[in-house]
């Protein structure tokens, strides 16, 4: 049987060697790199390479492995980056591999940086940012189409928002609506100028505050192609949205659909004023909301037609129960439903049998196992 698997691996394509080892992380790849000639040949295709996700998450010898690989790098075409913050070995590997691309004219198509770990005191992240605009800059190649900062814990000024834009004015799905700590210094006239400046966008993440009339008036301009989605991080400021701009954009894009998220301690009342009847609502989060009964009947009576996936962080109550069970019963078209507390059966039952199309739900009848030790010592 071992000498009928070595065949079998002798006589395989590159071709398909090359689209199974494009699966594997940086690491495996380094580690088939020294296997043998073929896996060697068949490791440096660019079909290997061309989505890469690079994992900075332990003080390790990652950085070794990376001057290794330098020569295929050159590859990328999509690069997402999963960094732990904390350790300033795994941000200097992330600016290096950022400064690689840009001086080897890495024709990237996408870019998405996750940051997870604590934030070190005093950190704002200008060693990474810089890079990205040296990347920007320097890099004549670039093409981005898919940029997402959404996970990047810091400030994102109108200076490097307008650079992205202006330097890939071919981009479709930019998201910016990150978590950044203080005040939010983006202009809603700095994306009124990307929608500008970037008439291919499809895909739009950005902060409640960061809407504007302008905006809704620059996508929905005649000579645009479709715009699919808004995706809005709500932190509590107030900002007034006429009604007839999430119309006209209905109207001008059949297609459109919104995702609104609603972050920790957040204002109730200040949410039911968000939820206008108009907003063609396609994903909900609520973060930490104690009282969701009246969230959850507007919901029911606005989106039934439209909202697919729903996400509570709240408190177990009867009055819950009841509301859940109303909203599975008209908002059929759901996909997704998470609920972070206690529900009960009948709660279970509704979505199963009101939403056919629902595939990933969290729905619990029961504290959670691991839960118990800390409740009950």
């Amino acid at each position: 049987m071992a000498n009928v698997t070595d065949d079998l691996w002798n006589y395989m394509p590159e071709e398909i060697m090359a689209g199974v080892f494009s699966f594997l992380s940086v690491r495996d790849r380094y580690m088939v790199l020294h296997v043998c000639k073929r896996w060697a040949t068949a490791v440096a295709s660019s079909t290997v390479w061309s989505f890469t996700e690079l994992r900075c998450e332990i003080a390790d010898d990652e950085a070794y492995i990376l001057r290794t690989l330098r020569p295929y790098l050159v590859h990328i075409r999509h690069l997402k980056i999963i960094l732990n913050q904390y350790l300033e070995l795994n941000r200097r590997l992330v600016t290096q591999t950022l400064d690689m691309l840009t001086y080897r004219r890495t024709s990237l198509r996408g870019l998405c940086i996750i940051c997870q770990g604590l934030n070190p005191y005093f950190y704002s992240g200008q060693d990474l940012l810089q890079s990205v605009r040296l990347l920007c800059q320097s890099n004549q190649n670039l093409d981005l189409q898919h940029v997402d900062l959404r996970q990047m814990p810091f400030i994102l000024d109108n200076g490097i928002v307008l650079l992205l834009a202006s330097k890939n004015p071919n981009l479709r799905t930019f998201l910016i609506n990150n978590r950044a700590p203080g005040v939010i210094i983006l202009k809603p006239a700095t994306v009124v100028e990307v929608a500008r400046i970037c008439p291919k966008l499809t895909v739009l993440g950005i902060h409640y505050t960061n809407l504007s009339k302008s905006l809704f008036q620059e996508l929905a301009k005649p000579n645009r192609g479709p715009f699919k989605c808004l995706d809005i991080l709500y932190e509590g400021l107030e900002k007034h949205i006429p009604e007839e701009c999430w119309a006209t954009m209905s109207q001008r894009h059949p297609q459109f659909r919104v995702k609104l998220e609603f972050t920790a301690m957040v204002d109730a009342t200040k949410i039911l004023g968000v939820l206008k009847a108009g907003i063609p609502m396609k994903s909900l989060q609520f973060n930490y909301l104690h009282y969701m009964t009246d969230h959850l009947r507007l919901i029911t009576s606005y989106y039934s037609q439209t909202v697919e996936r729903l996400i509570l962080y709240t408190a177990s109550s009867e009055a819950l129960n009841a509301s859940l069970i109303e909203l599975a019963k008209k908002c059929c078209r759901l996909k997704e439903v998470h609920c972070y507390c206690v529900v009960s059966q009948a709660v279970i039952e509704a979505f199963l049998s009101h939403c056919p199309d629902l595939r990933s739900y969290t729905l619990s009848t029961t504290l959670l196992s691991s839960m118990l030790p800390i409740l009950c010592p």
